[in-house]
């Protein structure tokens, strides 16, 4: 009678998945699988947003055993507009739901879904009602549309059928079941939660159902609960000493503990009464709140009160990716980014001595996917997801074996982040062109200069480069400008114009009076008539020094124009010899900039007072940040931060100041 019932439920819950989706969009072969088993799943993309698809792949969200395993798949053209594939089904899956993928566009199912119940399996219920329904989106993998929520009655109406048919389930759904009723009731719903918590006490209880025990009784009210709270926790802490609660409450002591000597050992304890394999398949809030910051606060504590780098480099094997690109960023990307920018000179031995330690562990993380994802990604959405967060990583680890001459190296990590950063970023852009041209590869370096000059993301190295292409393929000199611009987007252009033109306004703005590096002083009274191009920037600043290319290619376009001016003000430094140093680093990077120094505060002893004037008036804060005042002593555009692209800055400032050229005609 049972089987009756389970089947004659089967047939009208899928039925109703589909009775709105005629043709069938989704079918699985056989109807009625079983675990374990292999069936066929056909996609009918002909009504779909991938009707047009020349490939469609898929990933397989099987809830088996009350926990979420996912898989990438490939299907294979069947017929027209049809795709299939065959797949073996988890040994416990008890509901089966597909998104379906090509490039870009993502089809998943609408209202219906893409779903399969296998209802003689404990969960098909519950999770068919979880997969659809708010309170548990932080619970199940985001593979539904907002069309196919239902409200939290629904959801409970499949609690209970889970309940009536599956009564085995009540240990494993407790939490959830609760969490939703409790909402749809009302009231005091102490008891029923009190109920269930001494029903799961009396069994044997694993990690996860340890932890919803603890969740459980945070739906209870803490003051007026706190008695049995106590005595749960209590109880649970007594049967399980080194169980999931014990080892939260143990992880949040530590990260608490602010005697460094104390925390260490303590932390040492913690790793032998609560191995990280026992608790492979639980990932608590506690665990994910402060297990990553109270392990980074051991590390970095290390080295900052002893300069002491080898817990660091010898924990790799047991940290998290996360604390892995935190190393990396710290420890490689900065110093390196400082060294580059000229900002603080480093060991880049030490540096690739590091990244050889950090880079490959990283790496070898993309292929397994950590605890606290595995019931949300598949594999190959976790290998992007890590390729796209490393990206920033990766590509110092190219540069640095650009400069160790480690050119194979280089190359692999280059091509890997090509897809994050391939004409999307003029520094990534150039370093790639110099490959290219080391390799010889003359057709494919020209080839990514001309689309990077049309992305508008070019640096002057690859203008200078392209330059000595153009020549030797017997171009005239002076007819380079013309053969550059032959290279942009009209439409890019325009849409830049127009988005600038937008960003005008037409303010007064006080006079500055400040020490210029080329002698005496330069006074904003002065330049009535003169466009005035002001960009704040101090020598301990690495965006500031990253714009700078692009704005010695503004200076230079305007060289010969009297009525524009550029003035580039030093402002907030705070070492003694800046003056000497500001000067020492325009040299060396061959810029003709004319500097202003700003002036000391009479407030505060900083030197900012021409920066605090302005950044008060017209709210900014931060460099590099640009002004542009016009011939009547208007402030008439201003600009905060870098984006990484020289050519786009130069572009930016010269769409200005034309425009007011214009203007004033």
């Amino acid at each position: 009678m049972k089987i009756l019932k389970l089947l004659t439920l089967f047939i009208a819950a899928n039925a109703a998945i589909y009775a709105q989706d005629q043709p069938k969009r989704f079918e699985i072969s056989p109807e009625q699988p079983n675990p374990g088993e292999e069936i066929t799943i056909t996609y009918d993309a002909s009504a779909t947003v991938l009707k047009n698809a020349k490939q469609v792949s898929a990933r397989l969200y099987a809830y088996d055993n009350f926990r979420w395993l996912i898989k990438d798949i490939n299907l294979k053209a069947a017929s027209d507009k049809k795709w299939q594939t065959k797949v073996k089904l988890s040994d416990h899956a008890s509901l089966i739901t597909c998104i379906f993928t090509s490039d870009t566009l993502i089809d998943k199912g609408g209202d219906a879904t893409y779903s399969w119940m296998l209802p003689k399996s404990p969960g098909a219920y519950i999770g068919w009602g979880m997969l659809r329904n708010k309170v548990f989106e932080n619970d199940v993998p985001n593979i539904v549309d907002e069309s196919a929520f239902k409200n939290d009655s629904v959801a409970v109406m499949w609690v209970n059928y889970e309940l009536q048919y599956h009564p085995e389930s009540r240990k494993k759904i407790f939490y959830n079941a609760l969490k939703v009723a409790q909402i749809v009731r009302g009231g005091d719903f102490s008891p029923r939660i009190k109920k269930e918590v001494r029903f799961a006490l009396t069994d044997e209880l694993d990690n996860q159902d340890q932890y919803n025990v603890t969740r459980t009784i945070g739906l209870l009210e803490p003051a007026a609960n706190k008695v049995f709270i106590d005595s749960v926790q209590q109880a649970l802490l007594k049967k399980y000493p080194k169980g999931v609660l014990a080892r939260d409450i143990e992880i949040k002591k530590i990260f608490m503990e602010s005697d460094f000597d104390k925390k260490v050992k303590q932390y040492a304890e913690f790793e032998k009464n609560f191995p990280a394999e026992k608790f492979s398949d639980i990932t608590t809030e506690t665990e994910n709140l402060f297990s990553d910051k109270l392990f980074k606060a051991i590390a970095y504590s290390y080295i900052v009160k002893n300069k002491d780098y080898n817990f660091a480099l010898s924990s790799v094997k047991k940290a998290s990716f996360n604390i892995l690109l935190d190393y990396s960023w710290h420890l490689v990307s900065i110093p390196f980014n400082r060294h580059e920018d000229g900002i603080e000179k480093t060991d880049l031995e030490t540096l690739k001595k590091y990244a050889d330690i950090f880079i490959p562990e990283m790496e070898s993380r993309e292929a397994f996917v950590p605890k606290e994802y595995a019931q949300k990604l598949s594999p190959k959405e976790w290998q992007a997801k890590t390729i796209d967060y490393a990206a920033r990583e990766y590509f110092t680890y190219a540069k640095l074996q650009e400069i160790f001459k480690n050119y194979d190296l280089e190359r692999r990590y280059l091509d890997k982040i090509k897809p994050f950063y391939g004409y999307k970023d003029a520094s990534y852009n150039e370093v790639y062109a110099r490959m290219l041209l080391r390799e010889g590869k003359m057709l494919d370096a020209k080839e990514l200069l001309a689309i990077s000059i049309r992305e508008n993301k070019a640096t002057p190295e690859m203008l200078a480069s392209l330059k000595t292409i153009y020549l030797k393929e017997g171009g005239a000199a002076a007819g380079f400008e013309a053969y550059v611009n032959s290279f942009k987007s009209d439409i890019n252009i325009q849409e830049h114009k127009t988005r600038l033109i937008a960003e005008l306004i037409n303010m007064p703005i006080e006079g500055f009076d400040l020490e210029s590096s080329r002698g005496g002083n330069v006074k904003l009274a002065d330049q009535k008539g003169k466009i005035v191009v002001l960009d704040f920037w101090a020598m301990w600043c690495g965006p500031c020094k990253n714009a700078m290319p692009g704005m010695q290619m503004a200076v230079e376009k305007y060289r010969q124009d009297p009525n524009v001016k550029f003035y580039f003000v030093d402002t907030q430094e705070y070492i003694k010899d800046f003056k000497a140093q500001t000067q020492a680093f325009i040299k060396e990077k061959g810029f003709d900039f004319t500097i202003l120094y700003d002036g000391k505060n009479p407030k505060t002893g900083k030197f900012d007072q021409a920066y605090e004037k302005y950044s008060k008036a017209f709210q900014f804060s931060g460099i590099p940040e640009k002004m542009i005042i016009d011939q009547n002593g208007k402030l008439r555009w201003k600009s905060n931060g870098y984006f990484g692209s020289p050519t786009e800055l130069a572009d930016e400032i010269s769409i200005i100041i034309e425009y007011l050229k214009a203007e004033k005609k």
